[in-house]
């Protein structure tokens, strides 16, 4: 007999010899081993159970779904008779052109730059009158006459930059700006490219108010058809009054800007 298996019937059996064996006691250690292997096989069979169903429930269904489809009959009418009397449809309208890139044209805005205002007439008074700005004595008022004589024997037909009364359009400069409006023709070539700028021209004002010496003195790159433009214009201008210092007609030469631009 192995004493220390504490639940060896022969161990039991002498423990409980002479004692009530009815007792509870003595029933508990007899079946305790039964009920530990009771116990046990409950358990894995439990876990073995939990196991499997997570298996189950987790395992892929590979079985094909089949889709039921409802099929419903459809019964067609019977199609109205054709008249042949009536006016066949009209046919559809024609669709409508591609669009063509424009650029909408308005008419060039002229602005006009102000020219350096001319010294004041106080600064004029016994001064000598000239193009050019130049050191030297300052004559008296008496040998002024004679000494003007030799400038202008010197540079007679040399035009002035500045004088006394500068040149001026028929009716003033609001007038020229509109005579500029109204005469201009935008070059088409310009006009597709979308060139714009300021073109400046420089003429001379005679004498008698005709425009003589007409350049262009600074373009607008690549359009050469601005430059072309503005050049007619200044030429086709009316006379202008003439510059004058001391009451006498001069030549006069100024730039003139004239503004193209596309709106």
């Amino acid at each position: 007999m192995d004493w220390s298996n504490e639940i060896a019937a022969e161990r039991i059996d002498m423990i409980f010899e002479n004692r009530n064996k009815s007792y509870g006691a003595y029933q508990i250690r007899r079946t305790y081993g039964r009920i530990i292997l009771i116990a046990g096989g409950l358990s894995t069979a439990a876990l073995l159970f939990a196991v499997l169903f997570g298996y189950l429930a987790n395992r892929p269904d590979d079985t094909p779904k089949v889709k039921k489809v409802t099929v419903s009959e459809i019964i067609l009418k019977e199609p109205p008779p054709v008249d042949k009397e009536a006016p066949p449809p009209p046919p559809p309208p024609p669709p409508p052109p591609p669009l063509v890139k424009m650029i909408a044209f308005v008419e060039p805005e002229i602005v006009e730059e102000p020219t350096p205002p001319p010294p004041p007439q106080e600064a004029l008074k016994d001064k000598l009158i000239s193009d050019v700005n130049q050191e030297g004595d300052d004559p008296t008022v008496e040998a002024l006459p004679a000494v003007q004589q030799e400038v202008e024997q010197e540079k007679p037909d040399e035009p002035m930059l500045y004088a006394e009364e500068m040149p001026e359009f028929p009716a003033g400069a609001d007038a020229f700006l509109r005579y500029l409006t109204a005469n201009i023709k935008y070059p088409v070539i310009e006009k597709e490219q979308n060139k714009q700028g300021t073109v400046f021209v420089s003429f001379t004002v005679e004498r008698d108010g005709s425009i003589t010496s007409i350049k262009v003195v600074k373009e607008v790159p690549g359009a050469p058809g601005l430059s072309k433009e503005a050049v007619r214009v200044i030429s086709a201008m009316p006379k202008w009054k003439p510059g004058r210092v001391r009451g006498n007609a001069v030549r006069v030469t100024q730039t003139q800007p004239v503004k193209f631009v596309l709106q």
